[in-house]
């Protein structure tokens, strides 16, 4: 049987149908819902939901060290260490996307983004999609960061960053990932 075939069993049997989209709130970068839907077995629920246009996040090399961002999140109200990234605009490409944020974040131009895979970070309230890269092709270019985007560029040896998160010090799921992704790649 073909993979394809195993998950449309195993995962495409519960789908919930959409009967009436409910709009609470539109913001400047988010919108939240609360949709009625129609269960599989045939009863009336709803789903609270952020939608979100999508990310994409890139683990970048440059004179083999890796490049973070020490940025304040307010919703978590610390600096968190995490690889450059950013928010899709309307209709734009993920790795385009990822090319910009990296150049506009850390003034790195990438000479070759590879896509490494995507991420839900939480499917059980947004629908957002963070599309994960790599590049290790990086030449210095200028920072272009927008006007309310404060970070301090870190670059750490690649066997110090791997430490870092396997002492859990990095908690940021995109960076996990990326970094889990790529770790036979970086430390072979």
């Amino acid at each position: 049987m073909k993979l394809n075939n195993i998950f449309y069993n195993i995962f495409m049997n519960n789908e919930e149908k959409t009967l009436k989209k409910n709009q609470l709130y539109k913001g400047r970068i988010i919108d939240f819902y609360d949709d009625e839907i129609e269960c599989p077995n045939g009863d009336i629920a709803y789903r609270e939901y952020v939608h979100h246009p999508g990310g994409s996040a890139v683990l970048a090399i440059l004179e083999n060290k890796i490049v973070f961002e020490k940025q304040y999140r307010y919703p978590y109200h610390k600096e968190i260490l995490e690889l450059p990234a950013g928010k899709l605009e309307k209709g734009e490409d993920p790795l385009v996307a990822a090319k910009r944020e990296l150049e506009e974040e850390t003034g790195l131009i990438s000479e070759g983004l590879i896509k490494v895979g995507e991420l839900y970070p939480s499917p059980g309230y947004t629908d957002e999609v963070i599309y994960l890269f790599f590049s290790e092709n990086n030449k210095k270019g200028t920072i272009k960061r927008d006007k309310d985007e404060f970070m301090d560029l870190i670059y750490l040896d690649i066997k110090e960053a791997y430490a870092l998160l396997d002492n859990g010090e990095i908690k940021d799921s995109k960076t996990q990932i990326l970094l889990y992704k790529l770790r036979d790649k970086l430390l072979k």
